[in-house]
């Protein structure tokens, strides 16, 4: 009458001790972190799908990847050089002014750095409220301009970018809120316009459609964007891909700026950390580009061609292996 019971115990004591509960096998799991951006920003968007794609993994590596918000590329940066994350994102271009001690670093070069992969290229954006008036950057003159807020790439380039458009930064009515709440702060009527630097199709730029205050995307001038790029040849003439905004006001093609994104480490990371990192991502390639739309044109050659800051070791070894880099 008890055999049943008694073979049932058997059965639950020998999985326990051949299938050990999920919290056990967590207890060996190293969590990784992966400085990003706004809930809201293609930033975050391309840190989780690294960390989802690699996660499925992790088990076997014995690593977990999370992605943390932070302010943006000048945040995320300061927080893998002082050990504050593991991973980060950002453009090559604010990778190499940390590298080089140049503003906002002055004093505190940032030479551990070094590169995973090469990302998709961001966007200088400008949004605009119809009602506004604003067509072109000159039109921003006297108007309400959100930049983003400090250690975001909006806010570091801002300056620079409305100076060699002709205005003065003064003459720019500017504010520095986060770019996750500026569709808001331009549907209430308490901006004109905001101005981010993200990969498309982007969230807010989607949010800030959604609303009853009409909004349309300014262009570059076509001179400025041939003097920036033949003086930096990180930056490279790029045109909004307008089809994922249906309800955003059409004014022709919009011309822009674009810088590629890296996913970047310290040199403290392990070499096998980041080797299993991007042979996870280049090895599930496809996979990875379907994870959202910023992602969908990226090749293996891209992923592997960042010159600016020196390329960690770990991926190194994947890209030699795989006849990427000689």
């Amino acid at each position: 009458m008890h055999f049943p019971r008694q073979v049932a115990r058997l059965v639950v004591l020998t999985a326990a001790l051949l299938f050990p509960s999920s919290h056990v096998l967590c207890a060996t799991v190293v969590p990784l972190s992966i400085s990003s951006g706004t809930t809201t920003s293609s930033y975050y968007a391309a840190a989780s799908a690294v960390a989802k794609i690699f996660n499925k993994k992790s088990a076997v590596y014995g690593v977990r990847l999370a992605t943390v918000a932070s302010a943006g590329s000048v945040a995320n940066i300061d927080a893998v050089a002082e050990g504050k994350a593991a991973f980060g994102i950002a453009e090559t271009e604010l990778l190499k002014r940390a590298m080089q001690g140049v503003r906002p670093w002055e004093g505190m070069a940032r030479g551990g750095l070094r590169a995973v992969l090469g990302l998709y290229p961001a966007t200088v954006t400008i949004v605009a409220a119809v009602d506004s008036g604003i067509k072109r950057v000159a039109d921003l003159k006297g108007k309400r301009l959100n930049i983003g807020a400090p250690g975001s790439i909006d806010n570091t380039y801002a300056s620079a970018l409305l100076q060699m458009s002709g205005l003065n930064p003064g003459e720019v009515i500017s504010s520095q809120h986060s770019t996750a709440i500026a569709p808001e702060l331009l549907q209430k009527g308490d901006i004109d316009a905001y101005l981010c630097i993200v990969g498309h199709p982007n969230l807010t730029v989607l949010e800030a459609s959604a609303g009853n205050r009409k909004v349309l995307l300014v262009p570059l001038d076509e001179t400025l964007i041939k003097q920036v790029t033949a003086n930096n040849p990180l930056l490279a003439p790029v045109v909004i891909p307008m089809r994922f905004y249906p309800n955003v006001q059409a004014t022709g093609t919009v011309q822009s700026l674009g810088v590629r994104t890296v996913l970047f480490t310290s040199a403290d990371q392990s070499d096998e950390s980041v080797y299993n990192v991007v042979r996870e991502i280049l090895g599930n390639l496809d996979l990875f580009r379907r994870q959202h739309p910023i992602l969908q044109d990226l090749t293996p050659e891209q992923a592997a061609r960042v010159t600016v800051i020196p390329l960690h070791p770990g991926a190194a070894r994947y890209f030699k292996e795989s006849g990427l880099i000689p």
